[in-house]
């Protein structure tokens, strides 16, 4: 909190020049008014000039006076953050030279200040060639939920306001607006990120980030897949709706491409040759070959070059439309809640493992899906101990 305060300095003639103590965050600022009034006009107590009628205009500067500085104040320090010695010493000097500003004593520089959100453009173009496109363009909407949140809770968002309370407050904000705790947790990695990257470019040094709480939140989600048989009998279920039985074909298509959505649209009967699909893959940039079931090319054919992949969006939605018509129709025996939980990413989980339990190398199967280590691939398969045992049971170990 700062508070300010007038003081008169050196009577010259019956006259006092008036000085401001800016008091805040353990600094004292002494600064010039450029007022000089009687010495018996100035009452100390109330801070005003008397007679009040014949000094309206002096008090009105002086209320103006404050008010730049309490304002000033306030945007170079906001409430809920925490500053070092080093940032108070700096963010005085920028407050003492806006007031020189202000009471025209310096002509203002202009100087484009980098912000936090400003900065999300700067790290985009310096990426831009770098990252995948989808990957750069995510930053995106971080910074449109950034600043609706910054609006709509009235929390300003800078680097030095990037600590706990912001944590804690965009977070909640984010899951209040129907985010899922995976989002809530991609958008935190991008703050680290920015911040990361702001701290090595000398931007800021505040690293708050960096504390333990300030976590990226994660939990297992998708965790269903279709066997061989469920994706058989989903493509065998009569579809009225032509542009959902679109979207069903697509999936079943790419549970045996184990390809990411962003990717289906690559899914062509030109990149076929000799029964193996060649696909550049979009998150990676390396060059995948797959091969390909009969049931591919059929649903290929089916559609010619008019495959008509629709976003994630608008297929995800599809996809519980159909999972809900399976689920109600009972489309398999068995768990058939598992229709209910159906996304675009099953179609790649179900490849992988349908893949792993038909005894396909782990090796080959991670050159198709891209998993780096077999740590990685192992969680993202989803194998019960009982299929993992039926698996081995014909294994000439077990013999």
């Amino acid at each position: 909190m700062a508070t300010v305060k007038y003081y008169p300095y050196k009577e010259t003639n019956g006259k006092t020049l008036l000085i401001i103590a800016l008091t805040f965050n353990h600094e004292r600022l002494r600064l010039s008014t450029g007022l000089s009034v009687p010495v018996k006009a100035w009452d100390q107590d109330d801070q005003k000039i008397k007679p009040l009628k014949e000094n309206a205009e002096n008090n009105k500067r002086l209320r103006e006076i404050t008010n730049f500085l309490l304002n000033k104040y306030d945007e170079l320090f906001p409430s809920e953050s925490i500053y070092t010695k080093d940032e108070v010493k700096r963010k005085s000097k920028e407050l003492k030279d806006s007031y020189q500003v202000f009471i025209g004593r310096k002509e203002e520089k202009i100087v484009l200040k980098t912000t936090f959100l400003s900065f999300i453009g700067i790290f985009q173009e310096r990426y831009k060639d770098k990252f995948n496109p989808t990957h750069v363009s995510h930053y995106n909407g971080l910074k449109t939920h950034l600043e609706n949140f910054q609006e709509k809770k009235g929390f300003k968002v800078d680097f030095e306001t990037i600590g706990k309370d912001f944590y804690l407050k965009f977070t909640g904000y984010l899951k209040e607006i129907g985010l899922k705790p995976n989002t809530v947790g991609s958008h935190i990695k991008r703050v680290k990120r920015l911040m990361t990257e702001a701290v090595e470019d000398k931007i800021t040094t505040n690293q708050e980030y960096l504390r333990r709480d300030f976590k990226v939140i994660k939990v297992d989600v998708d965790t269903v897949y279709l066997t061989t048989d469920e994706i058989q009998a989903l493509y065998e279920y009569p579809m009225d709706i032509p542009e959902k039985r679109r979207i069903r074909d697509i999936f079943v298509l790419n549970c045996f491409t184990g390809l990411r959505h962003s990717d289906w649209t690559k899914v062509t009967l030109e990149n076929i040759h000799d029964g193996n699909l060649y696909v550049r893959t979009q998150k990676t940039d390396e060059p995948v070959i797959i091969p390909v079931k009969p049931l591919v090319v059929e649903i290929l054919t089916k559609y010619g070059n008019k495959l008509g992949v629709l976003s994630l969006q608008k297929t995800n939605d599809g996809m519980r439309f159909i999972g809900q018509m399976a689920y109600s129709n009972k489309v398999r025996s068995g768990n058939i809640n598992k229709w209910l939980e159906i996304r675009t990413h099953t179609a790649r989980r179900s490849f992988a493992t349908n893949a792993y339990l038909a005894g396909i190398p782990m090796h080959d199967i991670m050159e198709i899906t891209g998993h780096r280590k077999t740590e990685s691939f192992l969680k993202y398969i989803r194998v019960t101990k009982l299929e993992t045992a039926k698996k081995l049971k014909d294994h000439p170990f077990f013999s």
